[in-house]
This record gives C-alpha cells, sequence and structure tokens, in this order.
C-alpha cells in the first residue's frame, strides 16, 4: 500500500474556497459542481463536507452520478443533471427528487409529454454550440413549457477565462434578455471564471467547479484558492547518472553533468500525462526536480540532485499540491487542470483529511 502514489484530498481547502467563490457574489446561491467524481476528488467526501457546510445546490453531469450522490448527501439537496435524461430513467429521476437539464426541444418535448411533473431546468445556448436550446427556438420552448414552465434557467460562459473577451458580456446581455420570458425561475450563467468576472454575471445561482478544487483562471485580487489535494508518489530507487548517459524510454533525455536520480511510482497508468515527460517536475522538501525522460507507465524519473539529502526510498514527492501549483503543472504538461486531476485513476489512493 506504502508505495502507490497517493492524493490527499483537502476537504477543508475545497470547502475554504466554495466560501471565498460565495463571497463574491452575496446576493446569489453558490452551488457545487461535483461531476466526474468531484473533479477526480471524490464525490461523495467532497459534497457531504460541502453540505455540512451549507451548500445546497450541487451539478453532475449523468442520471447515475445524481444517484450516487443522492445516496450520499440526504433528500434535500438539489441535484441538477447537466446532460439530461433519457425516457428509460424518467421514473428514476422523478422519484429521487432529481433536476435533469433540458438541452433541446426534443428532449424538452419527450419530458413533457411523459408527465413530467418534476421540477427541470432548461438550458439555454448563447454562444457555446455546444448543449443548449438554440435562441431561434425561444418561442417554441415558450409554447411547449407554458403550462409547466421550467423552475431553472442556465447558459455556459465560453470564454470566462479570459476576463477582458467582450464575449463574456455579449452573452451576458443575451441571458438576461431570454431568460427574463420564464420570470418565475431560477437563473444560472456562471462557472469558476464567472464567478470572477464580478457585477451582473451572478444571477440566483453560480456554478463554480474547478475553482473548488484548486484550479481554473487567476482569481481576484486578494483571494486565496487554495490546493484541493496533494497528489504525492513514492520514490522506489535513487540512482547515479554520469554525463552521457540517458535517462528513459526513447534516450530523450541527455545528462550533460552527472547527477542524482529517483524512480518514483507514478506513470500515465496512474493518470498523470505522458505528455509531461522532459517538461513537467516534482517537488521533494521545497526542491525543484524536473521530470527527466518519459513517463512510462508506472515510472517517473526525477531530477533530484538539489535534494541530495532527502532523496531516499520511500520519501513522498509532490506532483500537485501548495508546491506544485495544479495549473502550473497541467500547462508544462500541455494540457489543462480539468483533465490532470479528472484523469487520475484508481491506483492513487485517496487519503480524505
Amino acid at each position: 500500500m506504502s508505495l502507490q502514489p497517493r492524493a490527499r484530498i483537502h476537504t477543508a481547502n475545497i470547502v475554504a474556497n466554495w466560501r471565498a467563490i460565495a463571497s463574491l457574489a452575496p446576493d446569489s446561491e453558490a452551488g457545487a459542481v461535483v461531476k466526474a467524481n468531484a473533479y477526480g476528488h471524490g464525490a461523495g467526501p467532497v459534497a457531504r463536507a460541502l453540505r455540512k457546510a451549507g451548500c445546497k445546490t450541487f451539478f453532475v453531469a449523468y442520471v447515475e452520478e445524481g444517484v450516487e450522490l443522492r445516496e450520499c448527501i440526504g433528500p434535500d439537496a438539489h441535484i441538477f443533471i447537466f446532460n439530461g435524461v433519457e425516457p428509460a430513467d424518467m421514473q428514476l429521476v422523478q422519484d429521487l427528487g432529481l433536476v435533469p437539464v433540458m438541452n433541446s426541444i426534443p428532449a424538452l418535448r419527450e419530458w413533457l409529454s411523459r408527465g413530467g411533473a418534476g421540477k427541470y431546468a432548461v438550458h439555454i445556448d448563447t454562444g457555446m454550440n455546444r448543449l443548449g436550446i438554440r435562441v431561434g427556438d425561444l418561442s417554441e420552448l415558450l409554447d411547449l413549457s407554458h403550462t409547466n414552465p421550467p423552475h431553472h434557467v442556465m447558459s455556459h460562459l465560453v470564454d470566462s477565462d479570459v476576463p477582458s473577451d467582450p464575449f463574456n458580456s455579449r452573452q451576458r446581455d443575451v441571458f438576461a434578455k431570454l431568460s427574463a420570458a420564464f420570470p418565475e425561475a431560477r437563473k444560472s450563467l456562471s462557472n469558476t471564471g464567472g464567478c470572477y468576472l464580478g457585477t451582473g454575471f451572478e444571477f440566483d445561482i453560480t456554478r463554480p467547479g474547478i475553482g473548488l478544487y484548486g484550479g481554473g483562471p487567476t482569481a481576484p485580487e486578494g483571494m486565496e484558492i487554495l490546493p484541493g489535494m496533494t497528489l504525492e508518489a513514492p520514490i522506489l530507487t535513487v540512482q547515479r547518472a554520469s554525463a552521457g548517459e540517458t535517462a528513459g524510454y526513447g534516450a530523450e533525455w541527455t545528462f550533460n553533468s552527472p547527477r542524482l536520480l529517483a524512480t518514483v511510482a507514478l506513470g500515465y497508468g496512474d493518470g498523470f500525462p505522458r505528455s509531461a515527460g522532459n517538461t513537467g517536475y516534482a517537488n521533494l522538501g521545497g526542491y525543484h526536480c524536473p521530470i527527466v525522460g518519459r513517463v512510462s507507465m508506472d515510472l517517473i524519473t526525477i531530477d533530484v540532485t538539489s535534494a541530495a539529502t532527502l532523496a531516499k526510498p520511500g520519501m513522498f514527492a509532490q506532483f500537485i499540491g501548495a508546491e506544485v501549483a495544479l495549473e502550473d503543472q497541467a500547462r508544462l504538461a500541455g494540457t489543462v487542470g480539468y483533465e490532470l486531476v479528472t484523469g487520475l485513476g484508481h491506483r492513487v489512493r485517496r487519503i480524505y483529511e
């Protein structure tokens, strides 16, 4: 067990991040996106911690995720299903009080035709061209929902990671205008980046996701976003390499001076990206230790010359955490924090703190 990579999940940090993001819009309700197993952090423990802290509204992608979440956090929380519901699951969704999101006119027609008495939400596409009822179909949406209107209306920002992009304000204005056709429905537009955009984007419910877990765009000045996890891997062996020797498959890294190396138990079989080879890094006792050579399925080699006194078998090197920012590691691997944490597999042992 001790030779496995581990992710120490900091539920107190996740709660603190939720509270910090909620404080940006004190007149709105802050929900929490916990899809994809709470972005790899563990939906059950994370949602229970957030529910205890006062979070009442949660968002997942699939019905199965909603069913599991309902069992974890009880009957009182609101659970939205972003990707909607197929006919075979409609009764289950109603029985459990889940709230499916209608992303198309046919989906809404199916829900209403089957006597959908439960609450439902409508997603209006204001520019993503992904999910959502098209703006041109608004009149049909109004006709269909006249006698059974949606309880919630939402949309999704295209480029909230770039605050200066004028697309953000255009989407906000379009959403405000279209959603006004449903005066009784609660409105929701902002993901993590949207929460950082300021006045006018908050509406009734915000939907922070990656920011809860320590990633995403840069937070507003003065706000600290804490790491949701510390990903660590144990050193298996320590060895010396001479100048001219190489590291890893393909001999893609050549040493120009003698170096001290450590091989750690972490690889792409655990979900750590292969693309981090020769670019990413670990931290050992405060020392920067670059990845040398390719990331292989079960192993990574790091240069621990600067941390020679600490590099011993059984010591853990950090790959995400307070010393290795999630988005920094992701950028070096050519990806984003979302992919890095959601990709971590079952071989990474989760420890909840």
